[in-house]
């Protein structure tokens, strides 16, 4: 959710924690001298039933999954970022008028209410402004909302209090994984797609802010012989948001997420849907600490960009 900026000393780092359906991705970014590092990662399956559409329905046995991964990695921080994801989470780009920083949070609520698909006081809002623009000369701020139900929200509360952690910040998944592949990806508008198990989510993104998200219920499981549906609901994301924006030409489509690493993945879905297909790297500007495999690290990095993304929150 809302971007907080702070000016770390070297040495200082942060963890990022994505629960997924059917795995736990850990990730530790450092500031050193030489740059931001990833230093430490893991990844581990979700017990059985634990996590739903997003929605963690059994808190205890995710805290301890993700303790276990935490160890493994050589994670011992006692503060992460979370993220949230599901059907009914979701980050929007809304336009205002000029108003106060301080009445943005309000006015957005207000507006909240034409996109929320559930009643706004049952909702978890952030609010970040992105800029200001002027329209037919109309002087206008674009916002950037996240939204997710408070009953999911506190399930991911749950889950860190039983793993004995505490969240500096829980975000919006889709905002977590543009953050990792923004970088390459400044100009022009892209489709940025987390392949999941069960989900797939999907950032239409331009200039590196995610202008519409969304969560479909399709997902890569097992192997990837289900793209027709999928390819089907993608296409039909890229055409809304089309029909919002004529200008809104999507250039190419990155990918992320375990589904990502299916061999030839990209190339398949860029033939369902007839636009350019990547499979996203890690960003530029993270270096691989020592400690990793560089190859290793690699092959892994499209299932762990959420979890970047959430660790270079507070790093960036």
């Amino acid at each position: 959710m809302r971007r907080l900026q702070h000016i770390f000393q070297i040495g200082a780092g942060a963890v990022g924690v994505d629960i997924g359906a059917r795995a736990i991705k850990v990730a530790e970014v450092r500031r050193t001298a030489k740059g931001i590092e990833l230093s430490r990662y893991g990844v581990a399956p979700t017990p059985a039933g634990a996590v739903q559409n997003g929605m963690i329905l059994d808190p205890d046995a995710a805290g301890a999954a993700i303790v276990g991964v935490l160890r493994e990695a050589g994670i011992r921080a006692r503060r992460v970022i979370v993220s949230v994801s599901g059907q009914h989470v979701l980050a929007r780009i809304l336009r205002l008028p000029p108003i106060p920083e301080d009445e943005v949070k309000q006015a957005v609520r207000w507006e909240a209410e034409k996109h929320l698909p559930f009643p706004v006081e049952e909702a978890v809002l952030d609010t970040q402004v992105v800029r200001e623009l002027s329209d037919d000369g109309r002087r206008q701020i674009e916002v950037l909302l996240a939204a997710a139900p408070e009953q999911l929200v506190q399930t991911y509360v749950e889950t860190l209090e039983a793993a004995g952690l505490t969240a500096d910040a829980i975000e919006v998944s889709a905002v977590a994984m543009v953050r990792a592949l923004a970088a390459p990806a400044a100009e022009g508008v892209v489709a940025m797609v987390n392949l999941g198990a069960s989900t797939t989510e999907v950032a239409i993104v331009r200039e590196a802010v995610p202008q519409m998200t969304r969560t479909i219920l399709e997902g890569v499981e097992g192997e990837a012989a289900t793209l027709e549906a999928l390819g089907l609901q993608l296409r039909r994301s890229i055409d809304f948001y089309r029909a919002q924006d004529e200008s809104g030409q999507i250039t190419r489509i990155m990918l992320c997420g375990g589904g990502a690493r299916f061999p030839g993945i990209d190339r398949r879905l860029a033939q369902e849907l007839d636009v350019p297909v990547t499979v996203g790297a890690l960003p530029d500007v993270l270096l691989i600490s020592h400690r990793l495999d560089t190859a290793t690290t690699a092959d892994v990095a499209p299932q762990l960009m959420t979890a970047i993304g959430l660790a270079l929150r507070t790093i960036l």
